[in-house]
């Protein structure tokens, strides 16, 4: 009930306020688990993509979030559930493996945390590890002027065709992968999909 109160809210928002265009949803599958892995730049990313899709998105939030009174048991309510960032955390992908298994929906965020200018970060390999241990595929995902919601730009979302991996595939070059169908669909968004 929550979730679709928040999306409701939400699809609003973005595409009245922000004229938000959507490109590429045809990529999405129509039935089965799949991964959603986006780049990140803002705080309104996880409902910015899951308002696009009208099939329920569980999304992988740091665990300081879910202690902020209110807001954390929101976010519980509205699919989410916590990972510990400083150390490996068993415990939210084996959540994730399970929620996957179950035919259902992940947002992941390879980059591990928002996008600073100027600073690169290694992409984490989570979303390849999860594609591989279940069969499911990852659609990449591009945001655009998340960064800018101040400024009122206008706002992109572009999802790309899925992408499956043999288990033979090393994680970091799938990742690799991911990362590089991502930049593309950021550079060219009104060609995806």
């Amino acid at each position: 009930m929550i979730y679709w109160i928040g999306w409701s809210i939400f699809k609003v928002i973005f595409s009245l306020i922000y004229r938000r265009k959507i490109i590429g949803l045809q990529n999405i599958p129509q039935n089965g688990s799949y991964i959603l892995a986006a780049n990140h730049m803002s705080n309104a990313d996880p409902p910015l993509v899951g308002s696009c899709i009208s099939k329920p998105i569980h999304y992988i939030a740091k665990k300081e979030l879910f202690n902020i009174p209110v807001f954390g048991w929101m976010i519980s309510k509205a699919n989410a559930f916590p990972v510990d960032r400083e150390n490996s955390d068993m415990g939210a992908f084996r959540k994730a493996l399970e929620i996957l298994k179950e035919g259902k929906t992940i947002l992941f965020f390879p980059e591990g945390t928002r996008y600073k200018a100027g600073k690169t970060r290694k992409p984490k390999n989570g979303a390849a590890m999860l594609s591989v241990l279940t069969n499911s595929p990852v659609i990449p995902v591009a945001i655009n002027n998340s960064d800018k919601l101040l400024k009122f730009k206008r706002l992109k979302v572009s999802f790309g065709v899925p992408m499956k991996f043999d288990s033979k595939e090393d994680y970091n070059s799938i990742t690799a992968k991911i990362m590089k169908e991502i930049e593309k669909l950021k550079q060219y968004p009104e060609k995806s999909g």
